[in-house]
């Protein structure tokens, strides 16, 4: 199991940099996908044990603000993500993938080590 769980994270490592090479070269407009990114930052982020806030999740995302938050609030809904709303201002509320999200991410990673 440590051997997948590394495979992982350096599959999804190779994705962001992937993701970020191809929106410097096209233009993040030209080829936003700003749930994806956002669901592979937190992946990497949770591995790498730190904590994610809204406003740089969302700044992530490479789409205006209001674009993220509400793509937030989309993976939110579905049960992929959970906000820690404890903080009155956004910049301060925590994202984390739920148990559903980490499997979701888990069977992508997985069946992208197949191809």
């Amino acid at each position: 199991m440590p051997h997948r769980s590394f495979a992982r994270m350096e599959s999804c490592r190779k994705l962001v940099t992937m993701r970020k090479t191809l929106g410097d070269a096209l233009g993040y407009r030209h080829c936003a996908s700003p749930i994806w990114d956002m669901l592979l930052e937190l992946y990497v982020a949770e591995r790498e044990k730190r904590i994610v806030y809204l406003w740089s999740l969302c700044s992530f995302a490479n789409v205006p603000f209001s674009t993220a938050c509400r793509k937030v609030t989309e993976m939110e809904e579905i049960g992929l993500v959970r906000r820690n709303l404890e903080h009155r201002d956004r910049r301060g509320v925590e994202v984390t993938l739920t148990d559903n999200g980490e499997a979701l991410i888990a069977s992508v990673l997985d069946r992208f080590a197949e191809i």
